[in-house]
């Protein structure tokens, strides 16, 4: 591997693109090789000074990954383009740093298979706090047999998906079932945990956990105070990854690093 790590974006122009175009130009160990988008981006054929407004940002925007090459892919996109990314990831053995939510249970298959030809890691949120806290409401669920929890996650306006990825990921720490059913229009249950979406204004993400225990309760909140947490994270895990053999990781790995 070259002495710097050659990355490509994947879902440039998102807020979580342009978050990282901004990390990235601050880390003089890696060079940003390519931006991808959707076909139909007005930006598609520039370069990826447009969306960084960093002149220095030379790499073009694609639609394609084919003929690139890079030793990590960070993929913020969409369910939709997830496929092609992580496909373009096995055939050319490039590494993948995935934030991208609302996958499907076939999609989360392919992350488990690739780790068999890559080195891949998939993360609904990549502020190591969040998984610190995924630990701890394990140990709760493993000692605590009366509890019964509650989750409230608010997010911008903008954001397509709900519940958070964050929030199910949460919530799968807490209960034995997978099974997420909606209740109404921002309530939801992943088996026995209740969840409840807001969107509001342009709040990057608070994730509220509210544990009942017969005689006590304890409430855990995590307010990230810019999204700038979750593209600082995602770049760090990068870093790590491209040092990796091929293989499944989550934020753990990199917790006991």
């Amino acid at each position: 591997m070259a002495d710097s790590i050659q990355v490509i974006i994947s879902g440039a122009s998102g807020r979580m693109g342009q978050r990282l175009l901004k990390v990235l130009s601050e880390q003089e160990q890696i060079t940003v090789v390519a931006g991808l988008v959707s076909a139909d981006n007005h930006h598609l054929g520039k370069p990826l000074s447009v969306l960084s407004n960093n002149r220095e940002d030379t790499a073009p925007i694609v639609s394609d990954l084919q003929g690139l090459t890079a030793d990590v892919v960070i993929d913020f996109s969409q369910a939709s383009a997830f496929n092609a990314v992580i496909d373009y990831c096995v055939m050319s053995e490039t590494a993948l740093v995935s934030g991208t939510t609302g996958l499907s249970q076939a999609q989360f298959d392919r992350i488990s298979q690739a780790g068999y030809f890559i080195p891949v890691l998939w993360a609904a949120n990549f502020s190591l706090n969040i998984q610190i806290i995924n630990n701890l409401l394990q140990v709760f669920k493993q000692f605590n047999h009366q509890a019964s929890y509650r989750i409230k996650e608010t997010h911008h306006q903008h954001k397509i998906d709900a519940p958070s990825g964050t929030a199910i990921s949460l919530a799968q720490s807490l209960s034995s079932s997978q099974q997420l059913t909606v209740v109404a229009d921002n309530k939801f249950l992943l088996g026995e945990i209740n969840i409840e979406s807001v969107r509001q204004a342009e709040v990057p993400g608070t994730h509220l956990i509210q544990c009942d225990f017969p005689n006590e309760r304890i409430s855990i909140e995590h307010v990230a105070k810019s999204g700038d947490l979750f593209a600082e994270g995602a770049v760090s895990a990068a870093m790590w990854l491209a040092q990796q053999d091929k293989g499944v990781y989550d934020l753990n790995a990199i917790l006991l690093a």
